[in-house]
């Protein structure tokens, strides 16, 4: 089912672009970009006496905007997440461990500028929607045993939203991401929260 999901999501992205570029009658534009940034997540876990802490990611890709005040934003991006994994061993040891998780994601979501130049070059704007991602691979360190590769759920669902602004060809945007499913099998408590920074620029 959350394959499916995806897959849909997925497919969902180029038609918007297709349908956006012969639509012209309405005054509204579409833009074109790429943009790259950072993250940084974090998930909780039941997993007896660990915790898990955020590190820094990195994410990039192609993104899309159309409509004028009202728009409608998506991204095809390829990303990586960590968390380090710190649990206290049955002799009082702390074992720790870090889990890199590479993976595509496609947000779609609707937005509105709250402000606007007289000239159109410059806005700031506020966002929200839904972002379907798909597991790539999983990198956790040797010394770590508790949660192991095939813990991971290879599909996710998650609520996003965030504030952006636009200076002349140079978008800026800060997003909030938290998980509908949990990171990891069995375990309803991992639902990532993740905080992006995007660069980017538009043509």
């Amino acid at each position: 089912m959350k394959y499916k999901i995806f897959l849909y999501i997925t497919f969902l992205f180029p038609v918007l672009l297709l349908n956006a570029q012969t639509e012209t009658n309405n005054g509204s534009t579409l833009t074109i970009g790429f943009q790259g940034g950072i993250n940084a997540s974090r998930f909780q876990t039941e997993l007896d006496s660990t915790n898990i802490g955020a590190r820094v990611g990195w994410q990039g890709g192609m993104t899309f905007r159309y409509g004028n005040n009202f728009f409608v934003q998506g991204n095809i991006e390829l990303a990586q997440s960590s968390v380090e994994i710190i649990s206290l061993d049955t002799g009082l040891v702390n074992i720790k461990g870090k889990a890199f998780r590479n993976y595509m994601s496609v947000p779609i979501m609707l937005g509105y500028k709250v402000f606007k130049s007289e000239d159109g070059s410059s806005s700031f704007r506020l966002m929200a929607g839904m972002e379907a991602s798909a597991l790539l691979k999983v990198k956790i360190d040797e010394n770590f045993f508790y949660i192991e590769k095939k813990d991971f759920e290879p599909y996710s669902l998650n609520i996003v939203g965030g504030i952006g602004a636009d200076l002349w060809f140079i978008r800026l945007d800060l997003g909030v991401h938290y998980g509908l499913t949990p990171m990891i099998y069995n375990d309803n408590s991992s639902k990532n929260l993740m905080g992006t920074f995007n660069i980017g620029f538009t043509f």
